[in-house]
């Protein structure tokens, strides 16, 4: 009765849109693109293997290895991301220790540069001609292969999981510890009993980034995993070395059966909890102290990972002015230069990013807008296609692409259209949930007014929402960017020799040993996005709201 009750309610508020028919063009045209450019190319992977190719994954060693392969960096990537991101935030939150915004900054660097940059310093620092292993220590070492890749990933990935960490444990009020402490409890009792709990949505939440993150990253097992086979560049390798699109298909959809299963258990199970602890206005006290050895170990602690992150990245700006990595440290401009020579794949990669980002935050906005203010019976549906892409792995996508739009009517395979709208719906999950947090702090009166005085959706939505929604848009718009530029995953499979980008030329000079240059176009691409993301800081801060990543 209910199933009806809803049914026939939706059919009610479905045929309100005869009153609105621009709303109605732009719902349907909205469905139909996302189905084109999400859905089908999903589609396309999945149903092209047969079914004796599927069976061939648990029969072939080397592929059912590559997927054990893949489950198990995940989890020990994911258990030491977080731990890493919950020791940063509770620094950064519950103890009184100097270099804070140190410590921030450290968090910010890997988010903010392509995702396999840590990879490229660790070889820099730790591999055959590396200034710690050879020059000081006179070593040779295998940095290639478990422990090297789990170290990189560890260093990578833990800001994520740190952002949302850390967001939860600012949220969480000392006042609660305070009452236990006034009851007579231990120290290590408030931790387990009070603290720790509050902390846990929080921590599900992080990991559960951070493992998604982990699964589909396919630039650092590329530059330092070795001769271990993962599914992300086993994927890669068929492609690439033998054009077998049946089997890489096979190994995408392997990736994202996983990755689709951490992405619903992290949406509809952490991101629909409730964990509210106080309601109304209240004064929040100093945390409390705890003992000077363990304060102390803990930013020691912080500061050991804080210095390698830094070291990792000063590496590599060292590295972008010598002459010969390993072999002449004296410095040069020759790098820059050649960057400055190749400067349309740096133009590429800021366009393809601008024009992808200014498309995924307004379709957003306008996905949101529907979402969360009208009633029009497949509010549901919306919601789901707005965070479909982000359950989809990079690679994944980038294939499905190859595949879908390879042929008439829709050839846009080796254009810059396909980079773009490859990287635009894989941004859309990123823009519509902070369009989405933008508009539920917005009451319903104030668009409600509007309507009263004879404007429609249309009018109410350009006069009265997006003026509101400026700080969230321009917000969304920088983080999609910044994804952007240092994507890999997403470009690896749709370039051409004329839309290449920055991180493929990077991926592509790590390959055949040039470490300067590879060095010097990240440089340039972390200058592109600190810059940008400083620029958006500035006018946000302006207004009086701070940009959180």
């Amino acid at each position: 009765m209910a199933q009806n009750a809803s049914a026939k309610e939706s059919i009610k508020e479905m045929k309100r849109l005869k009153n609105e028919p621009l709303l109605l063009i732009v719902i349907l045209a909205i469905i139909a693109f996302i189905c084109l450019f999400v859905v089908y190319p999903v589609i396309k992977v999945i149903f092209f293997p047969s079914l004796a190719d599927y069976a061939r994954l648990f029969k072939n060693a080397r592929w059912f290895h590559a997927l054990q392969n893949s489950l198990f960096m995940t989890l020990i990537s994911t258990l030491s991301c977080t731990a890493l991101a919950f020791l940063f935030a509770y620094v950064n939150n519950r103890l009184d220790v100097p270099c804070k915004g140190l410590f921030r900054f450290a968090a910010l660097l890997p988010i903010v540069s392509p995702p396999f940059i840590v990879a490229l310093s660790y070889i820099l620092l730790f591999g055959v001609q590396g200034i710690i292993t050879k020059q000081l220590l006179g070593i040779h070492i295998d940095i290639y292969g478990r422990t090297g890749l789990w170290i990189v990933q560890t260093i990578t990935f833990f800001p994520y999981a740190y952002s949302v960490i850390n967001g939860v444990m600012q949220a969480i009020s000392t006042n609660l510890e305070y009452a236990a402490y006034n009851m007579g409890a231990t120290r290590w009792q408030v931790f387990r009993n009070v603290f720790w709990p509050l902390c846990r949505p929080g921590v599900a939440g992080g990991a559960l980034v951070a493992a998604i993150s982990v699964l589909t990253d396919f630039g650092n097992p590329m530059m330092i995993g070795g001769d271990m086979a993962l599914l992300p560049t086993e994927a890669y390798m068929q492609i690439s070395g033998w054009y077998d699109m049946n089997t890489a298909s096979v190994l995408a959809v392997a990736l994202l059966i996983p990755a689709l299963v951490l992405f619903l258990v992290k949406n509809f199970w952490v991101g629909k909890r409730s964990y509210v602890t106080v309601t109304g206005k209240e004064t929040s006290l100093e945390p409390y102290p705890i003992p000077k050895f363990v304060k102390w170990l803990l930013f020691g602690i912080t500061m050991f990972f804080t210095c390698f992150i830094l070291l990792v990245y000063g590496t590599l700006v060292y590295g972008a002015f010598t002459k010969a990595w390993g072999y002449d440290w004296s410095l040069t401009l020759k790098n820059i230069q050649y960057v400055f020579l190749k400067g349309n794949q740096i133009r590429n990669s800021i366009v393809y990013g601008l024009i992808a980002s200014l498309g995924a935050s307004l379709l957003s906005m306008i996905l949101a807008y529907i979402v969360q203010k009208k009633q029009v019976g497949v509010n549901k549906l919306l919601d789901f296609f707005a965070i479909l892409p982000g359950a989809i792995p990079g690679m994944f996508l980038g294939i499905g692409y190859v595949m879908a739009f390879n042929s008439q009517p829709l050839e846009l395979t080796g254009t810059a259209a396909i980079m773009i709208l490859a990287l635009m719906f894989w941004n859309i999950p990123t823009c519509y949930n902070s369009a989405t947090a933008g508009l539920q702090q917005i009451g319903s009166s104030v668009e409600d007014a509007a309507l009263n005085l004879g404007a429609n959706s249309f009018r109410s939505f350009k006069d009265v929402i997006i003026p509101l929604l400026k700080a969230p848009f321009l917000s969304s718009f920088v983080l999609s960017f910044l994804r952007s530029v240092t994507c890999l995953s997403v470009v690896i499979f749709l370039y051409s020799p004329a839309t290449t980008v920055g991180t493929i030329s990077v991926m592509v000079l790590v390959q055949s040993g040039q470490w300067g240059e590879a060095a010097a176009f990240t440089t340039i691409l972390i200058a592109i996005a600190f810059t940008v993301l400083r620029i958006t800081q500035s006018i946000l801060k302006k207004q009086g709201i701070e940009l959180k990543l």
